[in-house]
């Protein structure tokens, strides 16, 4: 239910703001951007901050700091689970290959990263936890898609697997 409003809002606010779009291909003008947001998980919902820059035409490279909790109930037991994550990041963006207008911007890419997953039992006892929790290296995929509201802002929505964040993110960019 949240992804369909989710992907309700993301392409009614683009059909509503395309006429106030000044023309700008970051990607050409050596731009930065800052992407902060929310992620779809099982294990909670992220909080992330991303950062681009440029290095050569239609490629960006650049990292990303993540961080959720979510809680695990068996029983009368109780477990807390706080995952952070630390993500370097490449994407290869095909505006100019497949000529889409420059405030659209469609990407491809892959991640790698580490997290630091830490579990705390919540009770009286001591209980070895067995679930899926676990820190360590991440190598993941994306697929992704910008649309700019002006120079300045746009509104991000990206899919991937293989990382903590693998249902996506959805978050604002903000050309620096």
């Amino acid at each position: 239910m949240k992804r369909k409003i989710f992907t309700s809002l993301f392409v009614f606010s683009m059909l509503l703001t395309s006429p106030i779009f000044a023309q700008f291909n970051p990607y050409t003008d050596q731009a930065k951007m800052l992407t902060a947001g929310v992620g779809f998980s099982g294990w909670g919902v992220p909080l992330f901050v991303r950062y681009e820059h440029p290095v050569a035409d239609n490629i960006t490279v650049g990292g990303m700091l993540s961080y959720q909790n979510y809680s695990e109930k068996y029983s009368s037991y109780k477990w807390k689970h706080t995952i952070s994550g630390l993500n370097g990041r490449g994407s290869y963006h095909f505006n100019e290959l497949l000529s889409i207008p420059d405030q659209w911007d469609l990407y491809a890419g892959a991640t790698l990263g580490y997290y630091f997953w830490n579990t705390k039992y919540k009770g009286s006892g001591d209980i070895i936890y067995s679930g899926s929790g676990s820190g360590g290296l991440s190598l993941g995929a994306l697929v992704g898609g910008r649309y700019f509201f002006s120079d300045k802002v746009g509104v991000n929505l990206e899919f991937g697997g293989g990382t903590v964040l693998a249902g996506g993110t959805l978050g604002l960019t903000f050309i620096l």
